[in-house]
């Protein structure tokens, strides 16, 4: 397209044109050849009170449509307002108003001084009888006010990874369309909560809604390479696998992480000395300070798990002189601290006495980003791995007063929106009516060497293999 300036008669047979033909008003105004799955939804949202909801592969370029549509509304229709959303603030401003900003520039010149950019709104200034514009606004109930919006002749809300958005968000948003004129409604958003208001419209024919599914199969965007690489990590009957490449909803978006058969299989191993001499002894410790939490060592050879200890109301100088004590017995070559807030002063102590501690931060992000979400997640990952691997556990973790079993089979784990494992909180599992995972976390850490390789000084040195129980 010429980037001179356009006569208003020019301009008014674009709008024209582009009203009647929104694939061809992209195509046009970003340069861009739409795939066919990105015509087709489109098509769908090209009517006043369209529903339609995408579950989508990863890269199949769904926000990039989003963004695109936006500014072309703006342009096209008249008295337009347009409520872009998004679970997170993170989506909203950092993904998607960069995207938005990335085909703001691949627009011409001229069509880019109609506009006004920025991070929180978007509005169309060449538009003499109407207030043409969009607003970001992140989809919590705490922005039931923003969320609610405005009505006018061509509403419309475009939400953004949209299976993260909770029900009484998602109702929010509904309720603004029902009085007036109504309005449109398109989400998209990658398969990542078998719950929830979007999952509901595939599985439960809610409401008026036009599904569309976005395979890697199908789009040009996505690398045929790529495909196969996550046919090959993770084996094509796998919820990643379904996620990311098919666009298809996990079996279980919330659910029991480690089985109780992988906890009965590992008190019946019983394993001998010679099966685990080899290997150093590390202890995990999950310091609490006072309340129901309890500050907990354990300490594992390799396969087989040796010892759990427990202790309520101990000051952080206390836990640091009795993890002494104990290392004094099992002389650990490591010791695994978590070292958030009350854990940081044992943390300290620790090693002024000269202990062979190791710092875990279990919020820090994963080593292995593609798959969990954070540390704690990981070490769990590693924890049920050991596990699957032929690991020992002792006859007393079934006990009601020891109850590890009842903690490893209680945590419970989804897919955010990034598509990565999460696991609960302790936070929601006590209010799910389970008690805090202390035992079963501090076990956790003690496969911080599989996540991460440490020198005795605590820096990190390099990834180790899943399969090694070393860790250095």
């Amino acid at each position: 397209m010429s980037h001179r300036k356009l006569t208003q008669g020019e301009f008014n047979l674009l709008l024209e044109a582009w009203q009647k033909d929104n694939i061809l008003g992209i195509e046009s105004l970003f340069g861009v050849k739409l795939t066919e799955q990105q015509r087709e939804l489109v098509t769908l949202a090209d009517d006043q009170k369209a529903r339609v909801a995408v579950s989508s592969c990863t890269g199949s370029g769904k926000t990039a449509v989003l963004s695109m549509l936006t500014l072309l509304y703006l342009m096209v229709l008249p008295d337009c307002r347009i409520l872009v959303t998004s679970p997170s603030f993170q989506q909203l401003n950092r993904v998607f108003h960069s995207e938005m900003k990335k085909w703001f520039r691949r627009m011409p010149p001229q069509f880019q001084e109609m506009y006004d950019v920025t991070r929180e709104t978007v509005r169309y200034t060449n538009s003499e009888k109407y207030e043409q514009f969009a607003s970001l606004v992140t989809a919590s109930v705490e922005n039931k006010e923003a969320l609610q919006g405005g009505h006018s002749e061509n509403y419309v809300i475009f939400a953004d990874e949209a299976s993260g958005i909770s029900e009484e968000a998602f109702d929010i948003l509904l309720a603004t369309l029902s009085t007036g004129l109504g309005g449109r409604f398109i989400q998209v958003s990658n398969p990542v909560r078998s719950s929830g208001r979007f999952y509901q419209i595939f599985q439960d024919d809610l409401g008026r809604w036009n599904k569309l599914y976005f395979s890697a199969f199908d789009s040009p965007n996505v690398n045929k390479e790529w495909i196969e690489d996550m046919e090959e990590t993770y084996g094509t009957d796998s919820d990643l696998y379904r996620m990311r490449v098919l666009g298809q909803f996990p079996r279980v978006g919330i659910s029991q992480y480690i089985g109780s058969d992988l906890i009965e299989m590992a008190v019946r191993n019983n394993l001998e000395l010679i099966h685990y001499h080899n290997y150093p002894k590390v202890m995990g410790v999950d310091v609490a300070r006072f309340g129901d939490d309890k500050t907990v060592f354990v300490v594992r050879q390799g396969p087989k798990l040796l010892d759990i200890r427990s202790f309520k109301g101990l000051d952080t100088m206390e836990v640091a002189s009795r993890i002494a004590e104990h290392n004094a017995i099992f002389k650990c070559e490591a010791i695994f601290i978590d070292a958030i807030g009350i854990g940081a002063g044992t943390m300290d102590r620790c090693k002024e006495l000269g202990l062979p501690v190791v710092e875990v931060i279990v919020s820090t992000k994963s080593s292995q980003p593609n798959i969990y979400c954070n540390l704690r997640s990981q070490l769990w990952g590693e924890m049920k791995a050991w596990l699957q691997n032929g690991a020992d556990l002792p006859v007393s973790c079934r006990d009601k007063e020891t109850n590890l079993a009842e903690q490893l089979t209680s945590m419970e784990y989804f897919y955010n929106n990034k598509m990565q494992l999460q696991l609960l909180s302790k936070k929601d599992l006590k209010k799910s009516g389970h008690e805090s995972p202390d035992i079963a976390d501090a076990l956790s850490h003690t496969f911080a060497g599989q996540a991460f390789a440490v020198n005795r000084r605590g820096r990190i040195r390099r990834q180790v293999k899943q399969s090694s129980y070393l860790w250095v």
